[in-house]
């Protein structure tokens, strides 16, 4: 098989820093770097130490959330000979493999090189992964196709060393309309997709973010043509490069800054950055914004054809009579096996692309009619699922279970509440629960319908592993606005509470906090259970933050 074209170009001196990790491992395992100063290092090439002693989360950028069926290959493969062959994919569309031994992190980053895949600035104080739209240059509703110019702006921004020491991460979003699917409303900087005189061009947003003190982006530019991305990316790098608060780690984001001036000296900074970068020129190589290539001959369509019970994680495209497929993922999980399998129907009956979404599951994109059936069929013999036999959307973070950061054990929650609903038949398609195992927002909780929050709360003398519940978050271009909380419930109670909500399609904010406040009175008498996680044979605690020890 021909090696397929990259999606993203890697810049060389992003090659060089990879092909260097492996002598400043073997320092650390030599005892001649500190574990602080390795830290440092690592966890900019995209390299987290996990819960369980020695072993390490592996983060790769996924630009745009394109992947080759080559590249998807090649993660599959590296996560079972070094990782626990399961593969997860996380809200802001990068892969992670995870439970690798710290000598095997470099083994991997050199194979990933070679199919043009990049873990540089999957964390730490960087430009994080550029995400645009899951399905990019096919979605019907999109304006035009941003994927290329998510693509082209990582590759101008990868370039600079600079990018690598940001007063705090860095992240970017394309939206192809304003429907936001995206999340450029809540992003350091958002781009929607416009066409103005028949020129295409951007929206832009800037200051958004979650996490702790979260933030609704602010216009900084009603229309920029296309060809300007680099320079509105390059003059927010360089405002916050300068003005982002190195001294407090906590207020650090772009956010702050914004929060710090005010919107109109903000934008005014913006303004006066930009005509500085303008006078100066660009630095660096200029990308080429290229067409997102189709490694294989598309069959023809037959758009005669009559579908029949086409299933609702069957998506038309905008070409007639080509579709994309959804594969509903549980907790954002694909065995490794499996996705070489998907791997192999991307190339047989698709256009040889996987997308990873916001939603953490995988598209496969343009499906002709025909094809539908084979993919359904082999499909059926995998553990994932086209969306529409799954009743529920649930997004949670890893929570607890690896996470050094998790207070609560979010995906035990997850299932949890998963299981409660099938049990009682409930349905909630068309709501997402988003589920955060702590305040940083990795599963976006700030901005959901109805998102959960972990904490810990002290009862009757004794911590409980509860969770904070938000609703009515929106990202639509120009009106989004945060989740607001609503009840602070104990985790064991959650599955019950939302059941009960679902079942009175009592999901409006007041009636919410009407069926949600038989859930708060904490002056109760409450059985053991509930002062153990999902999952934990231990009684919660911070002081190891609920991690799993059993089953």
């Amino acid at each position: 098989m021909n090696r397929q074209e990259p999606i993203l170009q890697i810049p060389e001196s992003v090659k060089k820093d990879t092909l260097g990790y492996r002598e400043k491992v073997n320092e650390f395992l030599k005892g001649k770097t500190s574990p602080a100063e390795f830290r440092a290092y690592r966890v900019p090439m995209g390299i987290y130490e996990q819960r369980n002693a020695g072993k390490y989360m592996v983060r790769i950028r996924i630009g745009a959330g394109i992947l080759t069926s080559q590249q998807g290959r090649k993660i599959a493969r590296l996560s079972k000979r070094y990782g626990n062959g399961i593969i997860h994919v996380t809200t802001r569309q990068d892969i992670q493999i995870h439970a690798v031994d710290i000598e095997h992190t470099c083994d991997i980053l050199e194979q990933l090189l070679k199919v043009d895949l990049s873990t540089r600035g999957g964390g730490g104080n960087t430009v994080r992964n550029v995400t645009a739209c899951s399905r990019c240059g096919v979605c019907p509703q999109e304006v035009f196709n941003v994927g290329p110019y998510a693509i082209a702006t990582a590759e101008y921004l990868l370039q600079n060393k600079d990018s690598f020491n940001l007063p705090r991460k860095y992240k970017i979003v394309f939206s192809g309309c304003s429907e936001d699917c995206s999340l450029a409303s809540v992003a350091d900087l958002g781009f929607f997709a416009k066409k103005r005189n028949g020129t295409m061009g951007f929206s832009v947003y800037a200051a958004g973010g979650l996490g702790s003190s979260p933030n609704v982006a602010i216009r900084i530019e009603d229309f920029i043509e296309a060809k300007d991305v680099f320079l509105v990316a390059e003059t927010i790098r360089k405002l916050f490069d300068e003005h982002g608060d190195r001294t407090n780690r906590n207020r650090a984001r772009l956010r702050y800054v914004l929060k710090r001036l005010g919107e109109g000296e903000f934008i005014q900074l913006y303004k006066s950055y930009k005509e500085k970068v303008i006078e100066q020129g660009l630095l660096g190589q200029i990308p080429v914004i290229r067409e997102m290539p189709l490694f294989s001959e598309q069959k023809r369509p037959n758009e005669d054809r009559v579908l029949l019970n086409i299933k609702s994680g069957i998506l038309k495209e905008k070409q007639d009579g080509l579709f994309s497929v959804n594969l509903n993922l549980q907790l954002g999980d694909i065995p490794a096996g499996d996705l070489l399998v998907v791997a192999d129907i991307s190339e047989k009956y698709g256009n040889s692309i996987i997308r990873t979404s916001q939603l953490q599951n995988l598209i496969i994109t343009s499906v002709p009619a025909d094809n539908l059936k084979n993919v359904d069929n082999v499909l059926g013999n995998l553990s994932i699922d086209i969306s529409g036999r799954a009743k529920n959307n649930i997004v949670p973070c890893t929570g607890a279970s690896t996470c050094k950061l998790g207070f609560c054990l979010s995906r035990g929650l997850a299932s949890a509440i998963s299981d409660k609903l099938n049990e009682n038949g409930i349905s909630i398609h068309g709501t997402v629960i988003r589920i955060s195992g702590c305040p940083n927002s990795c599963a976006q909780h700030h901005i959901a319908e109805i998102g959960l929050q972990g904490r810990a709360k002290r009862v009757n003398d004794r911590l409980m592993p509860c969770y904070d519940i938000l609703a009515g978050g929106a990202t639509v271009e120009g009106k989004a606005k945060l989740a607001e909380k609503i009840a602070t419930v104990p985790a064991k109670s959650i599955p019950d509470a939302l059941a009960k909500v679902f079942e009175n399609k009592s999901t409006e904010i007041r009636q919410l906090k009407e069926v949600l406040s038989d859930y708060e009175n904490f002056s109760a008498e409450f059985p053991d259970e509930y002062f153990y996680d999902y999952g934990a044979k231990e009684p919660f605690t911070l002081l190891t933050k609920g991690s799993v020890k059993g089953k």
